[in-house]
């Protein structure tokens, strides 16, 4: 592959600072830095359809001296189904109390093909928050998911997701417009996170419920208020097997024998998934680099009624968007964007 389009990019931890080069064709490449804390990322989208990446956890640049790092590239597919907006840190009750019911996904189909959504995956990848001290699963192959885990219902071809479409799943699938300053009426999302079995969860009539496939424990399903790592996945071997091998994919994390147990994805069944992390100080890596080798954030906080939003690459003539997909955040998404779902009607 061409390696010097490889962005690398040191973004600062302490400071709202970056600085980016890109190597020569042997894949060398050098970056001056002030002195100061930092992680490593690269990342490439090439015409071929695919990405790479690789990510560096936090280091330390000290004056007049300098630091080699090697890197094993991450090779992805780009493109599918991918998310478009992540909104996750809530808005205020028109009395300033915090309220997070308003959570919603944002699913979208960036190619040129029909996708069906029918058994599609939805989870969050443990730890549920990015300002833990250590995450056991780092490095490894199998990943645990946080808490529950849900499925898109179907039978194979009842949801089709045409290109440029997307679909919203909330977890509230309500009007949220006299309860919130966020102004989010969720009664018309495409599916909402519902269990009769959940009594703080709440969904339309109209709205069809995604099927909660791993219990996990607790009474409502939710999505951490400062740093999720969602992802959307299918298993290789199908849906009904993996969770029927218990003993392979429900168990404890690494290194424990006792508490609670998870139930595991191999990081290759991963469609696509978004490092949301609290700031780059507490900035845990969840996501494999060749899933998501950055990370973004909200800025200006919690319960602002912003999201996570992935940056437009291209319009096509008829008006179809193509949206940034190199598998890192840091690039392909903007933050604090207002919370904006597209509830457009697909399946009548």
């Amino acid at each position: 592959i061409d390696l010097t389009v490889v962005k690398v990019r040191a973004q600062g931890v302490d400071e709202p600072v970056f600085y980016e080069t890109f190597p020569d064709a042997s894949g060398d490449a050098v970056l001056k830095v002030s002195p100061g804390r930092y992680t490593l990322l690269l990342s490439a989208l090439y015409p071929e359809g695919f990405s790479v990446n690789a990510s560096h956890p936090e280091f330390l640049a000290l004056p007049s001296e300098t630091t080699v790092f090697s890197f094993k590239l991450d090779l992805a597919l780009s493109g599918g189904i991918i998310f478009r907006q992540v909104y996750y840190a809530g808005s205020k009750t028109f009395d300033g109390a915090n309220y997070t019911k308003d959570q919603f996904l944002e699913l979208y189909n960036n190619t040129d093909q029909v996708h069906y959504l029918d058994s599609l995956c939805v989870g969050a990848l443990a730890p549920a928050n990015s300002t833990v001290s250590n995450n056991p699963w780092m490095g490894r192959d199998t990943l645990g998911l946080f808490q529950m885990t849900w499925m898109i219902p179907g039978g194979g071809t009842d949801y089709p997701l045409a290109p440029g479409e997307s679909v919203i799943l909330a977890f509230n699938a309500v009007d949220h417009t006299a309860r919130a300053t966020s102004g989010l009426d969720l009664s018309r999302a495409h599916f909402g996170f519902y269990d009769e079995e959940l009594p703080n969860h709440e969904k339309h009539p109209d709205v069809p419920a995604l099927k909660r496939i791993f219990a996990g424990q607790g009474t409502a399903y939710t999505m951490s208020v400062h740093s999720p790592a969602p992802v959307i996945f299918r298993p290789v071997m199908g849906v009904a097997r993996w969770l029927a091998d218990v003993e392979r994919w429900q168990k404890y994390q690494p290194g424990s024998t006792s508490g609670l147990k998870y139930i595991h994805i191999h990081r290759s069944w991963i469609l696509d998934g978004v490092e949301c992390v609290q700031n780059p100080a507490n900035a845990l890596k969840r996501q494999p680099a060749s899933v998501d080798a950055g990370f973004t954030w909200l800025e200006q906080g919690q319960n602002k009624g912003n999201a996570v939003v992935r940056k437009v690459n291209e319009v096509l003539p008829g008006g179809r968007i193509i949206y940034s997909d190199t598998n890192n955040s840091a690039v392909d998404f903007l933050s604090d964007v207002p919370a904006a779902p597209i509830l457009t009607p697909l399946w009548k």
